[in-house]
């Protein structure tokens, strides 16, 4: 009966016995912002310093072809380290936690996809970027769940 307890405990301590989902939406509109400032940072780079002088009609097709590739490029960072934070928040359900976060993201780029009227360039891009998102989502919550396990409030002093 006591192991019972004191089980129950350190998982109370760790904050496991449940998704944080305040934490999960937080993260979901962190990292949407981070997405789309670092799409606006790489066309505001590209108009001024790499390719300037063109006319707004061209930055914009260019924004249309960049901003998928610069999703596919910086979402495995952003993921991984947002995942990792929001992990550690979740205690013992850290990997179900990072998963939620790409899912809800993946729910709501699907539902942009075809509002916006997909392509296959839209589609593959969406592809290969959600598939890099969801492995950074995965190994954040893997890499959180060994700091919770690590923590010394989770090994019962």
């Amino acid at each position: 009966m006591q192991d019972t307890s004191r089980t129950q405990t350190v998982v109370n301590l760790a904050e496991g016995d449940h998704i944080p989902w305040g934490w999960v939406a937080l993260t979901v509109v962190g990292l949407e912002i981070a997405l789309i400032v670092s799409a606006f940072a790489w066309v505001a780079i590209y108009s001024y310093l790499i390719s300037p002088g063109h006319d707004l009609p061209y930055y914009e097709k260019h924004a249309e072809f960049a901003s998928p590739i610069v999703s596919v490029v910086v979402g495995i960072p952003y993921f991984f380290f947002a995942s990792r934070w929001v992990g550690r928040k979740a205690g013992m359900r850290a990997v179900a936690t990072c998963l939620w976060v790409w899912f809800i993201i993946f729910s709501i780029d699907v539902l942009l996809i075809l509002v916006g009227g997909p392509n296959a360039y839209i589609v593959s891009t969406a592809a290969i970027s959600h598939a890099t998102k969801v492995l950074g989502a995965y190994f954040g919550g893997r890499a959180a769940l060994r700091d919770v396990l690590r923590s010394p409030r989770t090994r019962g002093r």
